[in-house]
Formats: structure tokens, C-alpha cells, sequence
């Protein structure tokens, strides 16, 4: 392993890429549609541009864990970094509907890259002791980003043009691409040396595990998808609530992942049960579900939100631990990469399902697929953590 003063002032670096990319994103998604719709462009063609940064993301993974496990990570994130500013720039510049296709698929293929990356990186800087509250400094700088990002873009969106904004997620980008070309190249050389490898011990095929790690968090993220799609709607038509109440909702989510990821993830290394962690942070957002599907005061649904924030920090800091945990260093990578292609197809197909339910039935029908999803993903993890207790209990001593 790379020596501690070292590590942790790359682990700073990292969390700073990721809290500008993603303050970034954030900026950028509750301007979107009015951006877009500025322009003139049919609804039909609107949608076309929404749809396709998600297949960009599906596109995402695969070729990114790929290029990480052959090159070793530097280049990669330089390369994801500036292909960002670069979009970032062209979207806001043109208006013609190819072009503006184009970036947004290469914004989509981005997101999931620097997913991959980050995760991947941070799992071989760390080790088994502390690899939940390296995970969890990443997620948190997600939760600052969900925060920041929609703050600043309102604020912005009062003073200047649409496209402004766009401008100034370029300069976020490249700031953390500085941040990242200042970090060593022989530390994304080199490669866990843990002695032990658990997969060694347990005898799980790998294909068995990339289809359990591949399912759930498939299901986490079509949960993720529904709750976004349907919640402001859910919170303005049946709730009452107004704009201002709903984008608070959300600031609680953030402000709650921002404050419990490091404390998370340093319980689920203490533990050292992050499959069990994972199933509590499951539980947490259906909680979370259930409390605005029950009430509609303000205060109990935002307690909701703020066990909703610490449950998603608690599923996102264990479960790539987790796979850090079990698949072996040279495969990390691309496992991760093919895990995060394959689950955003849940954000993709899961809220065209919960859409159909609700023009056939009403939009409380969301919200209880959306709790189905989550048992479902609760369940095969109980399912996998019993198999490979019971593998650990049966080994030779």
C-alpha cells in the first residue's frame, strides 16, 4: 500500500474531483429542460436529447473499467476530465440538435466513466480496514454537490443567460482535472497488495457474483430513477406541496448524505458486515418512501428525507467496498465498470414501468413499485450474505 501522508492527500485530491463533477451535474439537471426548451425544439426532440445521455451512461462502464485495468487510471480520469470541459463548453455554445445529441451522449458515457473511476481508485488506495470511509469521503462530496449544485445554478439562472451556467461547470471540471493531473502517476500504478483475498476463500465464480452485485444495484438504481421521476409530482399533486418545499426535500437528502457518509462508512469497516450495512441502508430509503406515502406534514417527511440521505450513504459506501472486499485486484476495475453499465439500464427501463403503472392507476402505484424494487434488492442480499456466512463457516481452519 502507498504510504499514509501520501494517501491522504490523494484521497483529499480525489474527494475534490468528485464534489466538482458532480456539484457540476447537479447544477446543470434542474436547468436542463428550460435550456433545452429555450431553443425551440419539439417535445419529441427534447426527449430524444434527455433519453440519450442515459444510453451514454449505459455505454459508460464496460470500455472505462477496460481502459482502467490495462492503463492503470491516470490517463483514463485526465482523458474522462477534459472530454467534460470540452462537452460542457460545445453544449452551451451550439444549438444545432445533432451536435447537442452528440455532447450528451459523451456527457452520459462521462458520468458513468468518473463513477468507475473514482470507485475503482479509491478501492485500490485503500484496504480492508478502511475502505468503507474512503468510499464514504466519496460519497459525501456527492451529497455537498446535491447541495451546492442547484443553489448556485438558481442564483445564476436570476442573473444571467441559460447557457452561462454551462460555462461555469466547465470551470468546475477543470479544476478538478488540475486536481488530478497533481496527483502522482505511480500511485495509479500500483495495486492492492492485501494478503488476503476473500475470494479465494469463499469459492464464489465470478460470474455468480457479477450477476448478484449487477442485480442489486440494478434495483437500487431503478429505485433512485422512480423517486426522482415521481416525487415532485407526487409532492405537488397529492402532497400540496409547493417548489420551494420540494427542492427542500431534496437539500435534505443531500445535506443527510454529506454529514453520514465518513461516520457510515467508518461503521461499516468497524463491522466489517457490509452486506448487512447495505441491507440497513435499503430499509432506510423504503422508510423514507413509506413516511411520505403515509404523511404529508412537512416535518415528518423531511425526517424521512434524512433517513432516506443516510440510507443511500449507507448502501453506496458498503457496496463498493464490498466488491473492493471480494473480486480480486486485477479484476476491480472492469468489474466495477460492467456492475455501473449494467444498473443504469434501471434508470432507463424502471420509470418507463412505474410511468405505465400510473397512467393505468394512480401515482401512489410509483412508490409501491418503487418499495417492491427495493425489497427485492434487500432480499437477494440477505440471500448472498447467508451463502457466504455459511461458506465461511464450513471452510477448513
Amino acid at each position: 500500500m502507498m504510504q499514509t501522508n501520501g494517501l491522504n492527500k490523494n484521497v483529499v485530491l480525489m474527494v475534490m474531483i468528485c464534489f466538482f463533477t458532480n456539484m457540476g451535474g447537479y447544477m446543470i439537471l434542474p436547468l436542463f429542460p428550460l435550456f433545452i426548451e429555450q431553443m425551440k425544439f419539439s417535445v419529441f426532440a427534447m426527449s430524444v436529447i434527455f433519453a440519450i445521455f442515459y444510453v451514454g451512461k449505459v455505454c459508460g462502464g464496460v470500455p472505462t473499467g477496460i481502459l482502467l485495468r490495462k492503463s492503470g487510471g491516470k490517463s483514463v480520469g485526465v482523458t474522462l476530465l477534459a472530454m467534460l470541459v470540452i462537452s460542457m463548453i460545445g453544449f452551451a455554445w451550439t444549438t444545432n440538435f445533432w451536435l447537442l445529441c452528440v455532447l450528451r451522449f459523451i456527457q452520459g458515457v462521462i458520468a458513468t466513466g468518473l463513477t468507475v473511476f473514482v470507485r475503482s481508485t479509491i478501492n485500490e488506495w485503500s484496504a480492508e480496514d478502511n475502505r468503507g470511509t474512503y468510499n464514504g469521503y466519496i460519497s459525501s462530496s456527492d451529497g455537498a454537490g446535491m447541495v451546492l449544485g442547484p443553489v448556485i445554478s438558481g442564483w445564476m439562472s436570476i442573473y444571467f443567460p441559460l447557457n452561462v451556467p454551462f460555462y461555469f461547470v466547465a470551470i468546475c471540471s477543470g479544476l478538478a482535472l488540475l486536481a488530478l493531473i497533481k496527483i502522482n502517476n505511480n500511485h495509479f500504478e500500483q495495486r492492492s497488495k492485501e494478503t488476503v483475498i476473500k475470494e479465494k476463500d469463499r469459492k464464489i465464480k465470478i460470474n455468480e457474483k457479477l450477476a448478484f452485485y449487477s442485480t442489486v444495484h440494478f434495483l437500487e438504481m431503478s429505485a433512485f430513477a422512480v423517486f426522482l421521476t415521481y416525487f415532485a409530482l407526487y409532492a405537488t399533486h397529492v402532497m400540496g406541496w409547493s417548489s420551494f418545499s420540494t427542492s427542500a426535500a431534496f437539500t435534505v437528502v443531500g445535506v443527510s448524505t454529506f454529514i453520514s457518509a465518513p461516520f457510515v462508512g467508518m461503521i461499516s469497516d468497524r463491522l466489517q458486515d457490509r452486506l448487512m450495512i447495505c441491507m440497513i441502508g435499503l430499509s432506510l430509503i423504503a422508510v423514507e418512501v413509506i413516511m411520505f406515502l403515509a404523511f404529508d406534514q412537512h416535518w415528518i417527511v423531511y425526517i424521512g428525507m434524512l433517513m432516506g440521505g443516510i440510507g443511500g450513504a449507507c448502501y453506496l459506501d458498503s457496496f463498493f467496498a464490498h466488491i473492493a472486499d471480494t473480486v480480486h485486484p486485477e479484476q476491480r476495475s472492469s468489474f466495477i465498470g460492467n456492475v455501473v453499465s449494467f444498473s443504469e439500464l434501471g434508470a432507463i427501463v424502471s420509470p418507463i414501468i412505474a410511468g405505465m403503472l400510473v397512467s393505468s392507476f394512480s401515482l401512489y402505484v410509483a412508490f409501491y413499485f418503487n418499495l417492491a424494487i427495493l425489497f427485492a434488492a434487500i432480499l437477494i442480499q440477505f440471500v448472498m450474505r447467508y451463502k457466504l456466512k455459511k461458506v465461511e463457516y464450513t471452510k477448513p481452519v
